[in-house]
């Protein structure tokens, strides 16, 4: 599990990794499809970050949200406050929750962070209510060879590879915990306006497979993408991130 909190990241996040706001809506809405809520119980953004989600969130589902992340240098970077949305330092794997308090849990990026996904994934049920939902949005294995960003770095796509689970590895853990998959599908989330633009994202560093590399590994990888951008580098500016939905089985009567 990565340490943000040991590393410059955090600082860099925010103005990195930000969604304009068109890709966040389509996000909001397509996370409102995969899990239609009834009126009432809350919502947690687990590995919330910076909050990028969380606010939006609590806008589109119209209740509170707690956005919980590890990372104390990572909430810092929350600059922005909303009414609906409080923010905590917990790790995913202990959530300071009631159980049964949580009518969803939302995860971004987050699954390829926890060292024993069933074991999160149990906890993730013990918050939930009978009927609640787990909506995870994560890069996963097999679609590696389609981020377009991964071909300049070797090391980060073994990195990636070691790190990712495959669709099957997420949906078999999730339900292991008794969370049935109510819906999965991509999406290819635009990324930049430009090859231009899209070198200073990389270039920031802030992808959790560009920190894991070595800093030669890196740089390497930087002077291959400058110049292939400098020639003309043309390539769909999309990267295919898994939606999955997760339902936990209501109470039936008898």
């Amino acid at each position: 599990m990565m340490d943000y909190d040991a590393t410059s990241i955090p600082e860099r996040y925010r103005t990195a990794r930000d969604l304009p706001a068109p890709v966040m809506r389509q996000w909001l809405l397509a996370v409102r499809e995969s899990a239609p809520l009834p009126p009432g119980p809350k919502i947690a953004d687990v590995g919330c970050g910076t909050g990028r989600f969380s606010m939006g969130l609590a806008d589109v589902y119209g209740r509170h949200v707690v956005g919980v992340d590890r990372s104390a240098r990572m909430l810092a970077q929350v600059h922005s406050r909303h009414r609906h949305v409080s923010f905590c330092v917990a790790d995913a794997q202990a959530l300071p929750l009631r159980r049964g308090s949580l009518g969803m849990l939302f995860l971004s990026n987050v699954v390829h962070h926890l060292p024993d996904l069933v074991r999160a994934a149990e906890g993730f049920a013990h918050v939930l209510r009978p009927g609640g939902f787990v909506v995870v949005r994560n890069y996963v294995r097999e679609q590696l060879q389609s981020v377009p960003y991964l071909e300049f770095f070797p090391e980060a796509y073994t990195a990636s590879v070691e790190t990712l689970s495959s669709t099957s590895e997420i949906e078999g853990a999730f339900a292991r915990a008794g969370l049935a998959i109510a819906s999965h599908r991509t999406i290819e989330q635009p990324v930049a306006d430009s090859p231009a633009d899209y070198l200073g994202k990389v270039r920031s560093r802030t992808y959790s497979d560009l920190a894991a590399i070595a800093d030669d590994a890196f740089e390497a990888g930087i002077a291959r993408m400058t110049a292939a951008v400098s020639d003309g580098w043309r390539r769909s500016l999309r990267e295919p991130i898994a939606l999955f939905s997760f339902q936990k089985r209501a109470l039936t009567r008898r």
